[in-house]
Order: C-alpha cells, then sequence, then structure tokens
C-alpha cells in the first residue's frame, strides 16, 4: 500500500520550491524507497510513496546523506588562506560524528588535493585545468555535483545558469551556504556545535560541568525540535518555521533582502534552511543532463537541459535593455513518475520545434514555439517559466515569468509561423544591436514576438490576427528604412499561405474589405494590390523591393483617400500598359453589407472602422494570393437597405474586364472603363461623376431607371474608394438590378 503525501511546500514557484520538489524525489528514490514517484498537483508536488509523513520526516532528520557539494574552483569556498570563515565552517562538518556525512569528508580531502596550495582561486586557464583535476580525483559520490555545476569544453567551461557560474552568483557561494545550512539542521552538527563549550573549557569542577550539561542539552533539544519543524514547514506548509539570517541568492526573490525588502532602507536575507539544502539537491538533477551541440566545421557548445537565452516576451515586467542571464523553462507533469524517468526527461531536455522538427531551441521565444507544436518530451503538462535577471545590484535574481500550458491537440494556428521563420531571422538578428537600430524597428520586432509568443501560448484567432498586423506594421516601417534593409540585406516577406487568412478572418465587415482589397492581383502578381502599398514588385510568390515606387501611392492620408488614389493610379496605369481596364478583380470578394458599412462609416446605423481595416489590409498583403484559390463566387444577397443607389451605379463601370452579366450563363456586356469618374469623385464632384456614369452605360445599351442621384459631395472620396473593393458576380447583378431597366425594358 502506498501513500500520497501532498507537499504544499513544494509549489511551481518560487523557483527554490521547485526544486525542492525535485531534491525531495531524488533523495527518497536513491535513499529510501526506490518505487516513490512523484507528480504536480495543481501548486503543490504529491509523493507517492510507501512511506508515511513521519517516515519522510525521520529520514531527512537522522538518515538523509548530502551529496558533497564543494567548489574548490572559486574563491569563498573555503579551501584558500584567505576564506577563513568558510574554512571553519568546513572543518566543523568534517568533526561532526555521523557515517552519512563520510561521502563529504573524502571529497572535502580530494578537493584539498585539487588546490594543493594555492594561495587564491585559479583564473581562466588555470581554472579549466582545477575543473578537469576535480574530475579525476571527485570521488563518485560527488561527480553528480561536478556535472550540474559546469561542462567543460575544448577551450573553456561553460556553466548553466541555474547554479550560476560553478556553484557561485558573484560573491555568493552555494557550497559553503550549503555546509552552513547543514550544520544548522542536521542532529550531528548540532550536538558537535552544542557541546563544543564544554569540551573546551576542561576545568570547570564537576558540579559546575553538569549544570552546563543540562543547559546545552535544552539548547540542543530545542534546536533539534527547530530543525523538525523547519523541515515540516518546508515539505508541508506547516505552521511558521523560525527563518535563519543568510544569504539565499537567486533561487528565492522574496527572501533575498536588499533595498525595500522592509521596513527602512534594506532588509537582510532570510531562509528556511531545509529550503535551501533540498534546493541544492534539487538542482542535481540536472546533472549529466548538459549536452554539447556539435556541428560538422564549427565549434561545440554547451547546451543546458530546459535552459535558453532570454527573450523580453510574454511578461509583463519586462524593460528595454534589462539584464539577463538566461531563462529556464521547467516541466511540470500530472501523472505519478519514478525518479528514473524523471531524470531521463531532463537529461533529454532539449526542445526542437519547425516543420520538420530539426531546428533546437536558442530563445525563450523558440521555446514558446516548440512547445507550442508538442516537439517536447511526452507527459509533460506545462512549463514554469523563470528568467535569471539582474535587478538587485548585480546580483541575478530567478523571477517567475509564467506557466505555458502545453497545447492537448496540435495547434495549426501556431505552425504557420514557420512560413515566417526565415525572413523572422533575418529581422532578429538585424535589430539586435540597439544602438545601431532605428527604435521604431526593435519595437515593430518586439510586437510580432509578442504577439507570437501569446499565439503559441493560447492557439486563439486573436493571437494570429494580433501577429498578422504586427508583420503589416514592421513591412511598412521597413518600406520606408531603405538604408537599413539595404545595409542588413533584408527581403520583403513573403510567401505566407491564404490559410493566414481563413485563420485570422473574424467575419466582420472590417476583415471582409481588407480581404477583398489585399486579394487583388493579375497575372502572375504583377498587379498585386501590394505593390500599391510599398515599393515592392511581385512576381508569383517572389516579393523584391524596387526603385520604381510609382505605383506605390499609399501616403499618410486617410485609409479612404489613399484606396481612391490607389484606383486612380490604377486606371491610369491601365491605360499606359494598353489595359481596357484597371486591374480590380480578386481572389476575394466583400459583401453588399460590408459595402455598405464602409460608404456607411459614419452613419449611427453603420459604424465602421478605418484604421483597423487599414492595418488588416497591410498584413493581408504580405499573403501570396496569386496562388490562392478563388473565393468569389456567390449567388449575390439582396442589396442592404442603406447601401446607396448612386455606389450601384457607378460600381458597375468598375468591373473585372469591364463584363457584367445580367442573368446567369448569359451574354456579357462589355462597358467601356470611363476614367474621369474617379478624378471627378476625388474633388468632390460627384453629380457631374454620376452623370457622366449614366453615358456610358447608355452607350452600352444599359438604361437606368433615372438619372437623379443624391449623393454627398463630401462624401465622394469614400464613394471612389469603394468602387475597388471586388464583390461576387451575384452582388454585381444585385446593383444592376437595383439602377438599371430589365433587358426586356431597355429601350
Amino acid at each position: 500500500m502506498t501513500n500520497r503525501i501532498t507537499l504544499r511546500g513544494c509549489a511551481p514557484e518560487p523557483l527554490i520550491h521547485y526544486l525542492k520538489a525535485l531534491g525531495v524525489l531524488r533523495l527518497v528514490a536513491e535513499q529510501l524507497d526506490p518505487e516513490a514517484r512523484g507528480a504536480w498537483s495543481g501548486d503543490a508536488f504529491v509523493l507517492d510513496t510507501g512511506k508515511t509523513e513521519d517516515e519522510l520526516l525521520d529520514f531527512f532528520l537522522t538518515r538523509y546523506c548530502p551529496t558533497p557539494v564543494v567548489a574548490p574552483w572559486n574563491g569563498g569556498s573555503g579551501f584558500y588562506p584567505q576564506d577563513k570563515n568558510q574554512r571553519a565552517l568546513i572543518e566543523v562538518l568534517e568533526r561532526a560524528e555521523a557515517a552519512r556525512l563520510d561521502d563529504y569528508r573524502t571529497t572535502i580531502a580530494a578537493a584539498r588535493r585539487v588546490v594543493a596550495g594555492r594561495k587564491e582561486q585559479p583564473k581562466d586557464e588555470e581554472k579549466a585545468a582545477l575543473l578537469r583535476r576535480a574530475r579525476c580525483e571527485f570521488p563518485d559520490s560527488a561527480l553528480a555535483w561536478l556535472d550540474a555545476a559546469f561542462v567543460l569544453g575544448e577551450e573553456k567551461a561553460d556553466y548553466p545558469p541555474l547554479l550560476g557560474s560553478g556553484g557561485n552568483d558573484g560573491r555568493l557561494d552555494f557550497t559553503i551556504n550549503f555546509i552552513a545550512r547543514l550544520l544548522s539542521v542536521l542532529p550531528e552538527a548540532i550536538e558537535l556545535q552544542t557541546f563544543a563549550p564544554l569540551r573546551e573549557d576542561g576545568r570547570l569542577d564537576p558540579a559546575k560541568q553538569d549544570k552546563l550539561r543540562k543547559k546545552l542539552e535544552q539548547q540542543r533539544d530545542g534546536q533539534m525540535a527547530q530543525s523538525r519543524n523547519q523541515l515540516r514547514a518546508a515539505l508541508f506548509q506547516d505552521g511558521v518555521a523560525r527563518l535563519e539570517r543568510a544569504a539565499v541568492g537567486q533561487f528565492y526573490p522574496a527572501g533575498a533582502g536588499g533595498a525595500n525588502a522592509t521596513q527602512g532602507l534594506a532588509g537582510d536575507s532570510y531562509v528556511n534552511p531545509w529550503d535551501f539544502i533540498l534546493a541544492i539537491e534539487g538542482t542535481l538533477v540536472f546533472a549529466s543532463a548538459t549536452v554539447r551541440q556539435l556541428a560538422a566545421g564549427a565549434r561545440s557548445k554547451a547546451s543546458f537541459p530546459f535552459t535558453a537565452r532570454n527573450s523580453t516576451v510574454g511578461y509583463g515586467t519586462a524593460s528595454p535593455g534589462e539584464k539577463m542571464r538566461a531563462e529556464i523553462w521547467l516541466p511540470l507533469w500530472s501523472r505519478f513518475t519514478g525518479y528514473a524517468e524523471v531524470s531521463h526527461v531532463f537529461r533529454e531536455g532539449r526542445v526542437q520545434f519547425s516543420r520538420r522538427r530539426d531546428r533546437a531551441v536558442r530563445t525563450g521565444f523558440d521555446f514558446a514555439r516548440a512547445v507550442a507544436e508538442l516537439g517536447i518530451d511526452r507527459g509533460i503538462d506545462a512549463f514554469q517559466r523563470y528568467g535569471f535577471i539582474e535587478r538587485n545590484g548585480q546580483a541575478n535574481l530567478a523571477a517567475p515569468l509564467g506557466r505555458f500550458d502545453i497545447p492537448k491537440g496540435e495547434r495549426t494556428r501556431a505552425a504557420l509561423i514557420h512560413e515566417l521563420d526565415h525572413w523572422l531571422d533575418r529581422l532578429s538578428r538585424a535589430t539586435s544591436d540597439t544602438k545601431r537600430t532605428p527604435p521604431r524597428l526593435i519595437r515593430v520586432r518586439e510586437q510580432i514576438e509578442e504577439a507570437i509568443f501569446d499565439l503559441c501560448a493560447s492557439g486563439e484567432a486573436e493571437h494570429l490576427r494580433a501577429t498578422l498586423l504586427a508583420l503589416g506594421e514592421a513591412e511598412a516601417e521597413l518600406a520606408r528604412a531603405l538604408r537599413f534593409r539595404e545595409e542588413y540585406r533584408l527581403q520583403p516577406l513573403s510567401g505566407l499561405s491564404a490559410d493566414w487568412e481563413r485563420e485570422c478572418d473574424d467575419v466582420t465587415p472590417e476583415f471582409e474589405v481588407a480581404a477583398a482589397l489585399a486579394s487583388i492581383g493579375g497575372e502572375r502578381g504583377r498587379w498585386a494590390f501590394r505593390t500599391s502599398l510599398e515599393p515592392v514588385e511581385v512576381s508569383g510568390p517572389a516579393v523584391n523591393w524596387t526603385s520604381d515606387d510609382a505605383g506605390a501611392v499609399w501616403g499618410a492620408g486617410t485609409p479612404a483617400e489613399n484606396v481612391a488614389a490607389v484606383l486612380h493610379r490604377r486606371s491610369v496605369d491601365a491605360r499606359r500598359a494598353g489595359l481596357s481596364h484597371p486591374v480590380m478583380d480578386g481572389r476575394r470578394v466583400a459583401s453588399l453589407h460590408a459595402v455598405g458599412r464602409f460608404l456607411n462609416s459614419t452613419s449611427p446605423r453603420g459604424g465602421f472602422d478605418d484604421e483597423r481595416t487599414e492595418a488588416l489590409l497591410r498584413g493581408l498583403a504580405l499573403i501570396d494570393w496569386h496562388n490562392a484559390a478563388p473565393r468569389t463566387a456567390g449567388a449575390g444577397a439582396a442589396p442592404p437597405p442603406e447601401l446607396p443607389r448612386a455606389y450601384a451605379l457607378l460600381k458597375l463601370l468598375f468591373l473585372p474586364r469591364g463584363e457584367l452579366v445580367r442573368e446567369p450563363g448569359g451574354k456579357p456586356v462589355l462597358i467601356k472603363h470611363e476614367p474621369s469618374i474617379v478624378p471627378l469623385l476625388r474633388a468632390g464632384h460627384v453629380p457631374e461623376a454620376l452623370k457622366v456614369a449614366t453615358r456610358r452605360l447608355r452607350s452600352s445599351g444599359l438604361t437606368p431607371f433615372t438619372s437623379e442621384f443624391l449623393y454627398p459631395n463630401d462624401e465622394g472620396v469614400r464613394l471612389a474608394a469603394a468602387l475597388l473593393i471586388p464583390i461576387s458576380e451575384g452582388d454585381v447583378r444585385e446593383l444592376a438590378n437595383m439602377v438599371l431597366r430589365p433587358p426586356a425594358s431597355a429601350e
């Protein structure tokens, strides 16, 4: 029969509590119950074991064998002449009469041999040589610590950020603090230190010795009871345990002290000694998990489990230019798992992503993408993210950056990010130098990364739309940064599939209009709407910057003014190219309802967001519409009552190739293009434009019901812009029925 013991003191955050959970599982499995298993449940770690709570407490207090943790390569480690206080702690540990400390004593002796009489800590090449010697001299019981603290490279050692720079963080040495905490909680150490005065003063008469002994016994019993209470608090969060005033380092930011930590200017650092002990034991789960990434013809590079370069995205406290050593994504699992399997997960704790699963994670941003695409070890439900951030002077603190849940199924939206991998990599490299990069380009890159991070976390369409909007803004900024993009050879983003449009569609009039306009293009994309937005030339999926920007007429005006300008320019370019009509057919169409909302944007019954439409248009224009399957068919719906008849009349002169089909399958009526209409509308001469249109229709054999149409002159620009929006053939027939007499009556 097994017991499931909930360790409420072991939580996903702060980091010290997460590491405690790993330490407990490792020590129990290796020294108490090999069949023990563990799992995360909510904000606690649950231990499944054949032992009881009392047996668990007794194990740690009386039988637990501490891992030999020393760092003779560091100053302040207790192995150099100036380390007097630290050396005193090591000597106390050596004198403690306990067989469970034998490995520690053996390791300390090995460390002294490695130091070999040096007067100060080694540096550079000498340090690397000392580390290699430690690998040879240290006993097997200490090798796990060495594997967790550093990785030997061809030229120098690499250090996992979890343990600072080889077991220390600045002047704080984790190993000496570990020994000090052991001395304050292990019964043998308490006994040794408590009765030291009795051993040292042998001149007392027997009566005084007995009195002192009884006093010291009370003191010892009180310290042992305190150790037990501290252990219960560390494991179960039972009661209030006395904290020790001692350095805790990066593992517990709330207890690290410093400015504003308490009343007054600064506060001391406090820690439950068992918290620190078990956390350091937990770091050894990462032992021998460090690997080296080797590539042909390249130098080797250390890779630490679930560790990546920092990314200032995905958390609200990020600030520009803050110093961050790295970030680590710690796995959370809900299935009860033995230590052997858990340690295997950490040993294989490399995450990959990309469509072919062959791209290794380098940054926290990459990690979010990998998690969203399920390119991780099975059995993990979520990751707790931490960043090692310099926020207390020059000290690093492990700041929790949030929890990232693993999707239950494949996230197809997040997978679309593959389509911009190459372009995004180049943009990230080009903007990595914050001193040389224009701030606006750094801003748009960060917006893209933030949106992608949110997309990976949620898989929701709103975050894919945010990504698309950020891409459109970035492309607009690059279009204005000629010198920068030429210096870094940044090409326009290209190759986005039509899946972006399908997945981003929020079924709003703004999206309909933006998609219809963005999808306009001619043969092989020569007349793609994108060429009207920015100085690019489009040839199928290929997009390149061009010095001929005459067609890029989109400017600082309102969206309606810009769309009208695009239609005017297309009319001019069509005549120059010998085309009978401007190129204005699209792979997508907008409904008459959406067009009506566009035309009645200021009406109480209308309401249309021009700015959002422009942002969507810039993003949707990045899609390779030439290879997108057309979706323009439709039987046509009854026009909305608010749709102006002036628009219906004018739109008949702005059809693809000028062909009007009055009946399905009928013979098309060719309506000659009239280039004067758009300039008249843009100038506010709406009645004149309508008269020209009426004459043109009559000359094409079509008879309007009337030549009198009322439309405000100050809305002429918006009316001109609406004429460029593609609509379906069915809706064109509905417009014809609104303003033209039936074919049989047209005489």
